[in-house]
């Protein structure tokens, strides 16, 4: 009996540390973004930047699964998960690979190869709408959740279902060219500051799920 408690109280543990990470982590992962596609900053820095938003984001998944299975876990949790976690590997791998390309053939050779580079390219184009089709899954799923949780609810729950299918919706539309480039409307960078909107609700939501699920667990061990 002694050693099952244990046990729970060591799991309450592990899931209250990455309910404060993972919110964090979100947040970090949009500014990363943001900072390395728009700021003026030395190549090296935006390099960085760019290349911590994929291990940030799965970062983050984990700390909104933590969060949102304590009220009621569920296939749709952990598919939305899974698919998150993937998701940030993905646009990880895109970037890097997208970056060693840019950097070992300079724009002018790109310009002379003519459609062999519009075919090299491609290879990091299919990896980006990889990343795209498990991020707007990871974002449907998580909306799914969102909307029968006591934090989030109908309306919460219900933009983030839409914010994905439409991603979903427009990235395969125009693939293999991301929709920016096929002169319609790029949703990527608003449904990444919803999921900041996102992370900050659960970040101000810490000590009502501490109080709600963690303090309850020891009250009754």
């Amino acid at each position: 009996m002694n050693g099952a408690v244990k046990i729970e109280q060591v799991n309450c543990d592990v899931s209250a540390s990455w309910v404060r990470i993972g919110p964090v982590a979100g947040v970090l992962a949009i500014a990363a973004y943001f900072a390395a596609a728009m700021a003026n900053l030395p190549y090296h820095v935006a390099l960085v930047l760019a290349f911590s938003m994929g291990p940030l984001l799965s970062v983050a998944f984990m700390g909104f699964y933590h969060f949102l299975r304590a009220h009621r876990n569920s296939a749709a949790l952990q598919t939305a998960t899974v698919f998150g976690v993937i998701a940030g590997t993905l646009v990880n791998l895109m970037l890097v690979v997208q970056q060693s390309l840019f950097m070992s053939i300079p724009s002018a050779t790109r310009a002379a190869l003519g459609s062999a580079w519009t075919g090299l390219n491609m290879v990091q184009l299919g990896m980006d709408i990889s990343w795209d089709i498990y991020i707007s899954v990871a974002t449907i799923l998580l909306g799914v959740v969102l909307w029968k949780h006591p934090r989030f609810g109908m309306v919460l729950g219900g933009i983030t279902v839409f914010a994905g299918l439409l991603l979903l919706v427009l990235n395969l539309w125009t693939f293999p060219t991301p929709p920016g480039e096929s002169g319609l409307f790029d949703v990527g960078p608003f449904v990444g500051l919803w999921f900041v909107v996102l992370s900050v609700r659960m970040l101000f939501s810490v000590k009502w799920w501490t109080a709600r699920y963690v303090r309850a667990k020891t009250a009754s061990s």
